[in-house]
């Protein structure tokens, strides 16, 4: 089974990945502040060349300020965990 990826988004945008949508990233939180295009409905970010596009960790979610307790499961999602 592919596990769901739990991911950071051109440094701006904390995210998931799900294994039927390779290319899409659904958006748990972003900030302006970091680079984030203004947005007036939370539309996922589609995955371009000129993106980047890391396995997001612990530290990532204090980051952007989302409880990471109901990610925390290996069995489910795939993520960072040396953050």
């Amino acid at each position: 089974m592919d596990k769901i990826k739990l991911v950071v988004f051109n440094e701006y945008a904390l995210g998931y990945i799900m294994p039927e949508r390779p290319d899409t990233v659904y958006t748990l939180a972003d900030s302006v502040l970091r680079g984030a295009p203004i947005r007036t409905i939370t539309a996922p970010y589609y995955i371009g060349t000129g993106d980047t596009v890391r396995l997001a960790g612990k530290q990532d979610f204090e980051t952007f300020r989302v409880v990471f307790s109901g990610y925390d499961n290996r069995e489910e999602y795939e993520f960072d965990n040396n953050q």
